[in-house]
């Protein structure tokens, strides 16, 4: 009688190899999480600039990003109130964005403010740098406010 079915050195040959394979293919899985979180980091910076600008130009008043060293961002605008009050709303929360993508977040200046036409009012170049490990990519807010790659 002939039996069909694996025999359990031919089961430990295979898990073995899938072991092998496995610890070959973990590092370069990891860093390849590593650089998208670096990217992704980039990318939520990139939309909280846009924000503050766009409600800043909305609103017609100044709108402020505010950019800790502690890996927080958050937009500040005028509160849409009768004249005379001079408010500020918080549009959003406040993320933090070192925590959530796990890199580190280093501004030039703590804040980007623009004015009712969308004009940063400082005109100097603010950049980002976002790094976890030797992955480093950066986010630069030029002389008029706009988002460009370095």
């Amino acid at each position: 009688m002939r039996n069909k079915g694996y025999t359990i050195i031919e089961m430990v040959i295979v898990v073995a190899l899938m072991g092998v394979i496995a610890t070959m293919a973990f590092p370069r899985i990891r860093g390849a999480l590593d650089r998208q979180n670096v990217r992704s980091a980039r990318a939520a910076a990139q939309t909280f600039v846009v924000k503050a600008r766009a409600a800043a130009v909305q609103r017609g008043c100044r709108g402020t990003l505010h950019l800790p060293a502690d890996g927080r961002m958050w937009v500040t605008v005028c509160r849409l109130v009768p004249a005379g009050l001079s408010t500020r709303d918080t549009l959003g929360p406040i993320e933090t964005l070192a925590a959530r993508y796990n890199v580190t977040i280093v501004p030039s200046r703590d804040s980007v403010a623009f004015d009712a036409r969308g004009l940063k009012i400082n005109f100097e170049r603010v950049t980002v740098a976002f790094t976890h490990g030797a992955i480093t990519d950066s986010l630069v807010v030029n002389e008029l406010g706009k988002v460009v790659r370095q």
